[in-house]
């Protein structure tokens, strides 16, 4: 809908019509009015046709989940090949990610308000967490929020540094900081700047991993320097709960 102020340059200019033409422009705002309250019924039953295919979907990515744990280093490798999200892990970030067994993307049951992104891992040395969980939350405004599991790390465990909010994105290298990539399920971005780097991390594993993780199984990128010379750059390196149902994922 239009703001009042809008509405008042809209009498403002009509004043400049004959009446020939305001009777036109009358006619046009109806025809928007009824495109809008079309696109709007279309938005609605997208979501419907949306939420169907995601229910048929579900058992496939179980099953999927279940084939990729039996591929070594499955999820590292998918990670590591991915051209922006190979550059979040560092060197005992990899050791780690080699216990998780699953990745798993669930939408809010309504999925205009956001998504959970879910990490799987096996017994391992470095947390007590069978589950990492990022929650994506998005107002009717289009503001985004995010909140994450809170690690309980294994004693001597813990990534030695916090994520600074003097770091900023450059190009598409590095989205956070060159300290551990579990920072991320506890970042607290203070200002809309940092809550777009740590939402689109969100939306790269959704949209670019999630949906196709073979795609990057394999990489096809023959002149990146080899994990040496990456060994070398990185050695220099529960939020309120939600009070609608609607507004949690469905497991």
């Amino acid at each position: 809908m239009a703001s009042n102020g809008a509405k008042r340059s809209r009498v403002a200019a009509a004043k400049n019509f004959n009446s020939d033409v305001l009777v036109s422009i009358g006619k046009l705002q109806e025809a928007q009015d009824e495109l809008a309250k079309i696109n709007k019924e279309a938005s609605e039953n997208i979501l419907m046709i949306e939420k169907k295919y995601n229910e048929v979907r579900e058992p496939v990515y179980i099953r999927r989940n279940e084939i990729t744990s039996s591929i070594p280093d499955f999820w590292l490798t998918a990670f590591l090949n991915h051209p922006t999200l190979g550059y979040l892990l560092n060197m005992e970030d990899r050791k780690i990610f080699r216990y998780m067994e699953s990745l798993h993307v669930e939408n809010f049951k309504d999925a205009k308000k956001g998504y959970c992104i879910n990490f799987n891992f096996k017994a391992n040395p470095y947390f007590e967490n069978a589950k990492l969980t990022k929650t994506i939350k998005i107002s009717d405004d289009g503001t985004l929020k995010s909140t994450g599991t809170t690690i309980k790390w294994k004693p001597g465990m813990a990534p030695a540094a916090d994520i600074s909010s003097d770091d900023k994105i450059q190009g598409n290298k590095r989205l956070l900081p060159q300290t551990s990539f579990f920072n991320w399920f506890s970042f607290r971005p203070e200002h809309t700047s940092k809550v777009d780097q740590d939402t689109v991390v969100a939306k790269l594993i959704k949209e670019d991993i999630w949906p196709n993780p073979i795609e990057h199984l394999y990489s096809d990128d023959t002149s990146d320097e080899d994990d040496t010379s990456d060994d070398e750059d990185y050695d220099d390196d529960e939020d309120d709960e939600m009070e609608e149902d609607n507004m949690k994922c469905d497991k």
